[in-house]
């Protein structure tokens, strides 16, 4: 049971149709000629092309529409999801409406509902199967930890009827992906006096109990040793101190590793540097990269695959007090590299400047950062959209290539060499903060700068895309865990 769904596959046969108390069909315009594919009860198909004739924008993509219809059993509660037109019927707009269609069966309090539609009759549409499934969990997400009487919903048992050879792998490859995503919201969406540097860490050692993973865990004395400056700088200041977690996959023999790297800023007030009090409580989901790296490292063991991957999660708690770093500080990153600490409140980058110098150090022959870095990026790509900045054009293809396989949108941004100048500190080698102007890439590119010569890189900013205000397709209000579905999608084509 996941979010209230089990699910399962099944061949597509008139039988299928018998018990069931809700029916979902998945129909994007062109679809609805080949509707008789589905073998549905007559009464139902016949209701369906009616209601057609007179409601054409049923088939928009994500909207909703519900028909009840009498049987012998009590009542029938139809889903009609629509999936587009023409170019827009893609495994994206199945995936959105899914969401939006296991939101519609909870409310109709449906308990044994049967999943069917043209396209699936089609053996070779496996993608599109995968998107339903990973849809429906994810549109069915609540969060209801810290609710001392949470509403409890009917459980629904769906099957989905297609064609496909290999569907109940692909169910079950779809519901460990929605699993581990589900799994990056709950951490999220918890608050920061629950979730710290600590929790984060003891998680991270539960996965390596449970499936095969190596981990490892350096505390602030270790961190010392290793010379760690920059993370140990934006952590001085809180009680929780902080942790630089390492989670590393071997399913690939010698192959080469490729390391994802998350933010895991636990909560950030800023530091001496203190945001306005509005929204500050927000900042619990400054972890959400490290999140995501968790929640893809989750899914990469246990579904098996055939790749190397180290994650490393970045963590620390910014916040004020009499240890805190003050702006005008300089500190030394673990590569060697001063840094003058203009904003505390740039205190990602900090982190992260040591985590992808340890993921290189670890051996790592291609690096990923992911992080909530910047509010800029949302002035420049919005709150769908997540920017790259990156020294491989390669690299940037294969992620937006993954991304687009996750229904997770990204767009690259220059890497200027002014941008890179506008670093540059004159006091020390680089400044954390270069101010307002290209603030999203010039975020990225002090990144960049600790990361070994030679190694492909790219750093995802996800600082508009982590949170939904609203509910609306596979994305629910509150954390959505962007970016770990496309971190999974993208060790598959590793």
């Amino acid at each position: 049971m996941l979010n209230g769904f089990t699910l399962q596959a099944a061949e597509l046969t008139a039988a299928a149709y018998e018990n069931m108390d809700g029916l979902c069909l998945f129909l994007c315009k062109e679809c609805l000629a080949a509707l008789s594919k589905l073998g549905l009860p007559q009464q139902v198909e016949a209701a369906v092309e009616t209601y057609a004739k007179r409601h054409e924008e049923m088939f928009e993509m994500g909207t909703i529409s519900e028909l009840v219809l009498p049987q012998e059993a009590g009542l029938l509660t139809v889903v009609i999801a629509g999936c587009g037109a023409g170019s827009e019927c893609k495994p994206v707009a199945f995936r959105k409406t899914a969401g939006a269609a296991a939101r519609a069966l909870r409310k109709a309090k449906v308990a044994r509902a049967i999943i069917a539609a043209p396209i699936l009759t089609n053996p070779k549409r496996g993608a599109y199967l995968e998107a339903i499934v990973e849809g429906l969990y994810l549109g069915g997400y609540t969060f209801t930890e810290f609710k001392s009487k949470a509403e409890k919903s009917v459980q629904c048992a769906v099957t989905l009827l297609s064609k496909i050879a290999e569907a109940e792998d692909l169910v079950k490859k779809a519901t460990i992906s929605a699993e581990a995503v589900s799994f990056t919201r709950d951490l999220v969406n918890r608050p920061g006096n629950v979730v710290n540097p600590q929790t984060l860490a003891e998680a991270a050692c539960q996965l390596a109990q449970e499936l095969p993973l190596e981990v490892e865990v350096l505390d602030e004395q270790q961190m010392a040793e290793r010379k760690m400056g920059a993370i140990l700088a934006v952590g001085q200041g809180s009680v929780n101190p902080p942790r630089l977690i390492t989670l590393k996959y071997n399913g690939a023999a010698d192959a080469p590793y490729v390391a994802y790297v998350g933010k895991g800023i636990t909560f950030d007030s800023g530091g001496i540097s203190i945001k306005p009090d509005t929204g500050m409580g927000e900042m619990k989901d400054d972890m959400s990269g490290a999140g995501a790296v968790l929640g893809a490292m989750k899914a990469i063991a246990s579904l098996g695959l055939k790749c190397n991957v180290i994650g490393v999660l970045a963590c620390a708690e910014n916040m004020p007090g009499g240890k805190a770093q003050r702006p005008g500080d300089i500190v030394t990153s673990a590569n060697g590299k001063t840094i003058e600490v203009i904003s505390t409140d740039a205190e990602g980058r900090m982190v992260l400047a040591d985590g992808v110098d340890y993921a290189c150090k670890l051996g790592a022959k291609k690096v990923i950062d992911i992080a909530t870095l910047t509010g800029a990026v949302i002035i420049a790509l919005g709150k769908e959209t997540s920017g790259i900045v990156s020294n491989n054009d390669e690299l940037v293809e294969q992620i937006k290539k993954a991304g687009k396989f996750a229904g997770e949108s990204f767009w690259q941004l220059p890497s200027l060499p002014e941008c890179k100048e506008a670093i540059k500190s004159d006091v020390a080698d680089l400044l954390n903060s270069a101010g307002r102007p290209g603030g999203c890439i010039t975020g990225g590119l002090f990144i960049g700068e600790f990361v070994a010569e030679g190694i492909p890189w790219a750093h995802l900013d996800i600082g508009g895309t982590s949170t939904s205000e609203k509910t609306e397709g596979f994305k629910v209000k509150g954390g959505t865990g962007f970016g770990t579905l496309t971190l999974i999608k993208l060790a598959e084509m590793l």
